[in-house]
């Protein structure tokens, strides 16, 4: 008895220790603001799971107080500290929703924050793991949609400077990642399948500092393509405006290139068909004769025989 007694103490000690929340008889204060402070407390010291336990408390036990709110605000922003940003985001979101007159609101500061961390979200280079521009790209997509929020609804938000050096970064990112599947069709002379990405890329992408490479590549995918004047227009755009750079020097001698060996530009030039191809059915089922089928009588095929 004294030794079950004993591991039951200790069970009991050990479970004490291992307390992962605040105390609903001891630990919680009597108010709303004494439950806030509590978990701002928390939040300074870095201890964030406990911070949410005590906002969630003064969010559901105290509903129609100011400190809810600021609580709600709270949980965001320590989902976000733990790295939970998938979490971080529906909560910035959610708050900037259900409470536009918030001064955090706004100011931009919960919609740049939502933008922030679908960013943090996304895949980052991990030695173990492929580049993050191999990798899906959903999150930073999703950053920019919660960026264009941001610019359409906070346009003098102090915060616009870094919503713009953010938005630049992930373009930045999803051109890499064009730039990346582009390369992947061309190494396999799928120049088809690549020109979607590099006119996608020429358009959505100008300006972040990889033009020349993306003006390059397309023109090059187009010459292999026999889109020679698109080529030439091309190459032509990238030496006028990239004359310096390496991609600018090639470019001089691919337009001389097409120059002696197709001519002058020519806009009546016959272009190759670039439409999709079209779906071929696949060929219709042999009809066997039923006499030639195996395994049934001959008897049986032609039925019964006699009078009624």
């Amino acid at each position: 008895m004294r030794r079950l007694c004993s591991a039951a103490l200790a069970v009991g000690l050990s479970l004490a220790a291992c307390k992962t929340g605040p105390n609903l008889s001891t630990d919680y204060g009597q108010t709303a603001r004494e439950n806030y402070e509590l978990a701002i407390g928390e939040f300074t010291d870095k201890d964030y799971e406990e911070a949410i336990q005590y906002a969630d408390f003064v969010r559901i036990r105290f509903p129609f107080s100011r400190y809810a709110v600021e609580a709600e605000l709270l949980i965001a922003r320590a989902e976000f500290a733990q790295g939970n940003y998938t979490t971080a985001q529906d909560q910035f979101k959610q708050f900037y929703k259900l409470h536009p007159t918030h001064k955090h609101v706004l100011n931009g500061w919960c919609a740049y924050m939502a933008a922030v961390s679908a960013y943090m979200n996304a895949p980052e280079g991990f030695f173990l793991m492929p580049p993050h521009y191999q990798r899906d790209q959903d999150q930073l997509q999703d950053a920019l949609n919660e960026l264009a929020h941001f610019f359409k609804h906070y346009p003098n938000s102090s915060l616009n400077p870094l919503a713009v050096k953010l938005q630049d970064e992930v373009r930045r990112r999803l051109l890499e990642h064009e730039l990346y599947v582009a390369k992947f069709y061309l190494d396999r002379d799928r120049p088809e399948a690549a020109i979607g990405r590099l006119e996608t890329a020429h358009k959505e992408y100008s300006g972040i500092g990889l033009d020349a490479e993306v003006l390059f590549l397309l023109a090059l995918t187009y010459l292999k393509m026999d889109e020679i004047e698109l080529s030439r227009t091309t190459f032509a755009e990238l030496q006028a405006q990239h004359p310096k750079h390496h991609h600018g020097r090639q470019a001089r001698l691919y337009l001389k290139y097409i120059q002696d060996t197709y001519g002058p530009a020519d806009a009546s030039r016959k272009r190759p068909d670039r439409s999709p191809p079209r779906p071929i059915a696949p060929p219709r089922p042999k009809q066997v004769d039923e006499e030639s089928k195996p395994g049934k009588p001959k008897a049986a095929l032609e039925g019964p025989t006699g009078s009624l």
